[in-house]
């Protein structure tokens, strides 16, 4: 055992769930030779495909996204700041965040609906902002609370003496009476009126008013034995049914107020899209409830019972998954109760509300916990990316354009990160959504409203109009564009050719930017459901995937055309070997012979319409590591070790040599560590899953250095430096890693073990 080191021996698992910081893509612009990819003839059916012309063809983009795209950063068209609405600060119209000053806002396609509050008064003034101009207006009426949606114009809001029906575009009082129960907490919304909750002793009332703001009756229900819910509170309507959650879940009729559930639970209350509201029950009796099960109970009055202890149903959702839920972890069907994968995000251990489906489409669903926003492959729950963002227990949480997710970043500004891999598309500093820094304010929430990108910060209202054309829904790639011409291409019995022009890393995994250029005269097609696609380095391997062409596939220009076309291929953790700096770059050009093998396996169509030259591919991430015949993984994988520890040498004697960084992971072959021996492909597995967490790490093999006394270990450090041992202890902590899984270590090449390490 190394001198110096815990008892236990080198850190020997890699580091636990602490949110991933967030990374930049690292660029690598490489000039190469060809790609030749050998392919074999393919048979296989026609199948239903198209490319689009204009906007009357295009897919409809989904409810609650954006319907215009946000490719590039966007500059504010209008803003509004509370001191033009007569306030100091903007609060959540929903009254359980309004007592606490939290931020907030409700909205229907074209108005945002908020509070805005002063100091100087104890009531709230509720103002309305057109999306689109800007145009913005506030009620003379104080109110204590709102509906938590507008319907057909309209939202119900309270005081203790009124109930006031306002039309959301100019701020007028549509309807109005005297509030039939003094005592009233929170008011739903439907399109048959309004619905207010009362508490009493033992019980609640929901009385109902129609949209005259008459009272059509009033209904006591006695709930049943509290559960643990605390003072957290939900109350809500669909067309079918209203839901109270506290420490007692009750589910009634809409129309006669008939008692659909009524058990101990929490507040959770979350509406479906077929009107169905899911909520979370409590086992047991006064003093020993367990949270479960979830119950949804659906609009004519039945109810499903699924295990789990916690829900949540995705804010933005394509058809196919519009009847699936999230429940502790698991992508649970409302049908049948099946579960078709689960992940850790989200389980039964997250604290309680800490987590949300996002966004859920045939290719991804989107899971907020936290500072972490996770994206999962929708058929197996593979994760394909995690990035860090703003907490969404302060920011609420992000919105999409089809393309991007759009959140509020740690600094108080947003980013837009590509839903298909991650990476930063773009971002804006807190400047220019009008907020302070996050220490000080809220950081911005945002708003799909339409077209129209929106930010709410504690003093500001900012819309953002579209920087793209129009936007389609999710987990749909982006057409290739067809030539003006139009007509077919064919596909080919000889393979396209394949030139790199970048490699970079991004968090779902490595990935290459490929020139593909057809060698038929007619075009070719690639519609494969399992083509492998491996990449090699001079006989070394550098990744090789699976990839489901069939999904989007893709048509390349006839031969004669020249240009080709560009695609990107994504190989996430597991099925790439070698990073983008020890491929072989020196003075801009790559120093090797890149070559690349492909079995394309059954072909799912022949023919596609014609791409104009130059044009983009729909993008491909692997469906699973594949590799080639012949190839032996356990010599790939020392191979890219001794690769990776030869490229990280130079740079850790110029920059990290004699210096305090932090050590975060050393392993050798052999060694048995939970519950399974380490070979060459573990070891590389936990250093390039560290490289893609991390803005930068670096790989040492201890013989080399002369701080280790043991030889034979392949060691991660961070490649930050630090002045001395104690900083680079408080970074680990900072980033969440306990004692025996990151601690100081001097890196040094003449220095002795002792006193290199510095244990926390």
């Amino acid at each position: 055992m190394p001198p110096g080191y815990p008892s236990g021996g080198f850190p020997i698992r890699p580091p636990g769930s602490t949110p991933p910081r967030r990374r930049r893509a690292l660029p690598w612009i490489l000039t190469a030779v060809a790609l030749v990819c050998v392919a074999g003839l393919v048979a296989g059916g026609l199948v239903w495909w198209t490319t689009r012309h204009d906007d009357s063809s295009r897919a409809a983009p989904l409810d609650g996204q954006l319907t215009g795209t946000f490719p590039t950063a966007p500059t504010a068209k209008w803003q509004v700041g509370a001191s033009q609405l007569g306030g100091e600060q903007f609060v959540s119209p929903d009254p359980n965040k309004a007592q606490y000053l939290s931020l907030g806002a409700v909205h229907d396609e074209h108005t945002l609906v908020t509070f805005v509050s002063s100091q100087s008064s104890s009531g709230r003034t509720l103002a309305g902002v057109d999306t689109e101009t800007g145009k913005h207006w506030t009620s003379s009426r104080t109110v204590q609370g709102c509906s938590d949606t507008i319907v057909n114009g309209r939202i119900a809001c309270y005081d203790q003496s009124t109930i006031t029906f306002f039309d959301t575009a100019t701020g007028s009082v549509v309807a109005t009476a005297d509030n039939p129960s003094p005592q009233a907490y929170e008011i739903a919304l439907n399109t048959d009126g309004a619905y207010l909750r009362s508490f009493t002793d033992g019980g609640l009332s929901i009385i109902k008013l129609d949209n005259s703001a008459h009272t059509v009756r009033t209904k006591y229900y006695p709930l049943a034995d509290g559960g643990p819910g605390g003072d957290a509170s939900s109350f809500t309507a669909t067309s079918s049914l209203v839901a109270s959650g506290q420490t007692s879940v009750l589910v009634v009729s809409a129309a006669d107020g008939r008692e659909l559930l009524n058990r101990a639970g929490y507040a959770t209350t979350e509406p479906l899209a077929d009107g169905s509201i899911a909520v979370i029950s409590a086992s047991g009796s006064a003093g020993s409830f367990t949270p479960g099960p979830v119950v949804v109970v659906r609009p004519d009055g039945t109810t499903v019972e699924i295990p789990g202890a916690s829900v949540s149903v995705p804010t933005v959702a394509s058809p196919n998954q519009r009847g699936h839920l999230l429940v502790d972890g698991k992508w649970t069907s409302v049908a049948d109760k099946s579960s078709t994968w689960t992940t850790a995000v989200g389980g039964p251990d997250s604290p309680y509300g800490s987590t949300a489906a996002v966004l859920a489409d045939d290719r991804e669903v989107v899971i907020a916990q936290g500072e972490n926003l996770t994206v999962a492959d929708t058929v197996t729950g593979q994760t394909r990316w995690t990035q860090k963002v703003a907490s969404s227990y302060a920011t609420g949480f992000p919105v999409t354009d089809g393309q991007r997710l759009i959140a509020a970043d740690p600094t108080g500004g947003i980013t837009a990160l590509s839903l298909a891999d991650g990476s930063n598309a773009w971002s804006l500093p807190v400047s220019a959504v009008g907020g302070a820094s996050s220490g000080s304010s809220p950081a911005a929430q945002t708003f799909a409203v339409g077209s129209t990108l929106v930010t709410l910060t504690g003093t500001t209202i900012t819309g953002f109009a579209p920087t793209g054309g129009p936007a389609g829904p999710p987990g749909i790639a982006p057409a290739q564009t067809q030539t003006a011409a139009g007509g077919t291409v064919t596909h080919c019995a000889t393979a396209p050719t394949f030139t790199p022009q970048q490699f970079r890393t991004t968090p779902a995994g490595l990935v290459a930017t490929m020139k593909v250029v057809a060698t038929c005269a007619d075009g070719d097609v690639m519609s494969g459901t399992g083509t492998r696609i491996s990449i090699a380095d001079s006989g070394s391997l550098v990744a090789s995937g699976r990839f489901d062409f069939s999904r989007a596939p893709a048509a390349i220009p006839p031969s004669d055309v020249g240009e080709g076309i560009t695609m990107e291929l994504t190989y996430p953790p597991g099925s790439f070997y070698r990073t983008p700096d020890t491929l072989g770059q020196a003075n801009g050009t790559v120093a090797g012979t890149f070559t690349v093998d492909c079995d394309p396996g059954p072909q799912t169509t022949t023919s596609l319409p014609k791409p104009e030259g130059g044009s983009a591919a729909p993008p491909q991430v692997s469906t699973g590591p594949a590799l080639p015949p012949g190839v032996d993984l356990g010599s790939t994988t020392g191979d890219a070790l001794r690769r990776q520890a030869n490229s990280d040498r130079a740079f850790i004697l110029s920059t990290l040599n004699n210096r305090w960084v932090a050590q975060l992971s050393s392993k050798r072959p052999g060694l048995f560590a939970d519950g399974k021996t380490w070979d060459n492909q573990a070891i590389l597995d936990e250093f390039l899953a560290l490289r893609l967490r991390f803005n930068d790490v670096r790989l040492l093999y201890s013989d080399e250095w002369s701080v280790f006394s043991q030889p034979g270990w392949w060691v991660t450090v961070a490649a930050a430096t630090f002045p001395g041992p104690d900083q680079a202890n408080a970074w680990c902590a900072a980033q969440g890693f306990d004692g025996e899984h990151c601690f100081a270590k001097l890196v040094s090449t003449t220095a002795p073990p002792d006193g290199s390490t510095r244990y926390r």
